[in-house]
C-alpha cells in the first residue's frame, strides 16, 4: 500500500498560471482520464493522453499530457516507460520559467525511485524539488508545491517504517494545502488514506478506521478509482486485525471489485495480500492457494517490469560509457558497480518471497516436530517413572555405578530416565548449569553422564543444553503470545544464555533459521 498515487495527483492539481487560449475542456478531460477512464479502459486512457499531447500547442500543456502518460504507465507497473515520459516532459518544460511543473516532474521521479526501493535516488530528487520551491516567489504556488513535496516525504517515511514522522509530515502538508485554500476532495481523501495507513501500521486500529472512513466520505462523491480501492483494502486490513472476519470480507469484496476493473498492479498486489490474511484468519486453505497464485503472478509482473527498467538502464549506461572509457576509467568502474548493486537489489526483491515461503515452511516443520517430540517424551516419561524406582532399587542392590568400570544397562536406563526428568524441568535455563551439576542431579559421575549424552543424545554436553534451551524458547513463542513482544536479548536471557550473540548462534545451529525470522513469523501468525 506504500507505493501509491502521490506522483499522479502531484502532476495536475496545483494551480498554475492561466493560459487563456487553452479550452477549459482540457482540464476536464485530463482529470476524467486519470480518475475514471484509466480504471475502466486503460488502453483508451493512453490514447486520450496521446491525443492531448498532439493537440497541445504550448510547452506547458505538452508537459501535462506527457506526465499524464507517465502517470498511467506507473499504474500499470511500467516504471521504465513512466520515467521515459517524465524525462521527455522535463526536456519540454526546461526552457520555460514554469518552476511549478519542473518541481512536479522532480517529485514524480522521486516517487518512481521510491517505488523501486532506490531510496537514495528518491531523496536526491525530492531535495531538488525543495531547491526549486525556495526559488518560487508566488506564495500560492509555493504553498501548493510544498504541500506535495511534504506528502512525498511522508510516503518515503512510511516506506522506511518511520510512521510517526510520516504522520507529522502529512499534517504539515495539509497545513500548506489549507493555507493555499486547496479544497480538492480527491487530494483530501488521499491525505486521510495515508493517515489511516500509518495508524494501521502503528496498530492504532480505531484511529485508522476513523481516517479511512473520512476518506470514503469524500471518495463516495467521485467515480470509482484506485484510491477508493486502497481505502476499502485498508479498512479490511483493520477488521482482520480485530478478528472481525465478516466485516473484513465485506470490504475485501469491495476492493476486489475495483481492482478487477483496474490495471493498477500495486492495487492488485495490496488487495491480494489482504485477501491472503483474511483466508488465513478464516482457515480457508483452498482459497489461500488460489490467492497465493494470483499474488505470485502480480509480483512477478511487477518485478519483471522493474528488472526490465534496471536492465535497460544498465545497458544504456554501458553504451554511454563505452565512448568515454579511456578518459575516465574510475568513473566507469563506479557506474558499473552501481549498476551491479541495483541488479542485486532487484534480484533480492524477486527471490525474497520465495525465501519467505521456505522459511515459513521450515519454521512450521520445526514447531510441529518439537510438539511431536514433546508429546512423545511426556508419554515416555510417564510410562518410565513407575519402572524406574524398581530398577533403581535393584541396581543399588547389585552395584554402585560410580564404582563400576563398565556401566550396566540398568544404570544406563536409570540415567536416561533422570535426563528425561531434567528435560521436563527448566533447570537447563540456569546460566550456571554445568556437567558436574547435572551429574550430581542424576546421582552419577561426569564420565557416565557424558557417555549417556554422547550415545543417546548424539551430541556433547554444551550442544545438548543449548538445544534444550532453544526448544524451550520455541515452545514459549508457540504457546504464549506475551513472548512475541520480547526482544531477542530478553529471550536469550530467559533461555539462560550469557549473551545475545551466543543465543543467536545456537538458535541458527538448532533451527537453521535466525531468531529474528522466527519471532517475525510468530508475530504475523498471531
Amino acid at each position: 500500500m506504500k507505493k501509491l498515487i502521490f506522483s499522479l495527483l502531484f502532476l495536475f492539481q496545483i494551480p498554475v498560471k492561466f493560459i487563456a487560449q487553452v479550452p477549459e475542456n482540457y482540464n476536464r478531460i485530463y482529470t476524467k482520464t486519470y480518475l475514471e477512464t484509466s480504471q475502466q479502459d486503460f488502453n483508451k486512457a493512453l490514447k486520450v493522453a496521446d491525443s492531448l499531447f498532439k493537440i497541445s500547442e504550448t510547452p506547458l500543456f505538452k508537459t501535462r499530457s506527457l506526465m499524464l502518460s507517465a502517470s498511467l504507465y506507473q499504474q500499470s507497473g511500467d516504471i521504465k516507460i513512466a520515467i521515459d515520459y517524465a524525462i521527455m516532459a522535463e526536456k519540454e518544460i526546461n526552457n520555460t520559467d514554469e518552476l511549478v511543473w519542473k518541481a512536479k516532474i522532480l517529485g514524480f521521479l522521486s516517487t518512481q525511485y521510491r517505488i523501486l526501493g532506490l531510496f537514495s535516488q528518491s531523496k536526491k530528487y525530492i531535495s531538488k524539488t525543495m531547491e526549486l520551491i525556495s526559488e518560487m516567489e508566488d506564495p500560492k504556488m509555493k504553498n501548493s508545491v510544498m504541500g506535495f513535496a511534504l506528502q512525498e516525504q511522508a510516503y518515503y517515511e512510511t516506506e522506511i517504517k518511520n510512521y510517526k514522522k510520516s504522520l507529522s509530515l502529512i499534517h504539515k502538508a495539509q497545513y500548506y494545502f489549507n493555507a493555499n485554500q486547496q479544497n480538492n476532495a480527491f487530494l483530501r481523501a488521499q491525505n486521510e488514506q495515508l493517515l489511516g495507513l500509518n495508524y494501521y501500521y502503528l496498530e492504532k486500529y480505531d484511529k485508522a478506521l476513523y481516517y479511512y472512513n473520512k476518506a470514503l466520505q469524500k471518495l463516495n462523491q467521485m467515480p470509482e478509482n484506485h484510491l477508493k480501492g486502497l481505502v476499502f483494502n485498508g479498512i479490511a486490513q483493520v477488521y482482520i486485525e480485530k478478528k472481525k472476519a465478516k466485516k473484513a470480507k465485506e470490504y475485501i469484496e469491495k476492493s476486489v471489485q475495483i481492482s478487477n476493473k483496474s490495471n493498477y498492479l500495486n492495487l492488485k498486489n495490496e488487495v491480494y495480500k489482504t485477501s491472503q490474511k483474511y483466508y488465513i484468519l478464516t482457515k480457508d486453505i483452498e482459497s489461500i492457494k488460489q490467492v497465493n497464485a494470483r499474488l505470485d503472478s502480480v509480483n512477478e509482473k511487477i518485478n519483471d517490469k522493474a528488472v526490465t527498467f534496471i536492465n535497460d538502464s544498465y545497458s544504456r549506461l554501458e553504451k554511454e560509457n563505452t565512448g568515454i572509457q579511456q578518459k575516465n576509467n574510475v568513473k566507469n568502474t563506479v557506474i558499473f558497480l552501481g549498476a551491479l548493486l541495483i541488479i542485486f537489489v532487484i534480484a533480492y526483491f524477486v527471490f525474497y518471497r520465495r525465501n519467505q515461503k521456505r522459511n515459513f515452511n521450515n519454521i512450521k516443520k520445526i514447531v510441529d516436530e518439537l510438539n511431536r517430540q514433546q508429546n512423545k517424551k511426556v508419554k515416555s516419561f510417564n510410562n518410565s517413572v513407575d519402572d524406574s524406582d524398581k530398577e533403581e532399587q535393584k541396581s543399588n542392590l547389585i552395584q554402585k555405578p560410580e564404582q563400576q568400570l563398565i556401566m550396566s544397562p540398568i544404570t544406563e536406563k536409570r540415567l536416561l530416565i533422570k535426563l528425561e526428568k531434567f528435560e521436563q524441568s527448566v533447570l537447563f535455563t540456569r546460566n550456571t548449569i554445568s556437567l558436574p551439576y547435572l551429574a550430581s542431579y542424576c546421582g552419577t559421575n561426569i564420565k557416565y553422564l557424558s557417555h549417556v549424552i554422547n550415545t543417546h543424545k548424539q551430541k556433547d554436553f554444551n550442544n545438548y543444553i543449548n538445544e534444550l534451551r532453544i526448544n524451550y524458547i520455541i515452545q514459549k513463542l508457540n504457546n504464549d503470545p506475551q513472548y512475541h513482544k520480547y526482544k531477542i536479548s530478553k529471550l536469550a536471557e530467559e533461555a539462560g544464555f550469557s549473551s545475545q550473540s551466543k543465543f543467536a548462534a545456537a538458535f541458527k545451529k538448532v533451527t537453521t533459521v535466525s531468531p529474528s525470522q522466527f519471532l517475525q513469523h510468530f508475530r504475523k501468525e498471531h
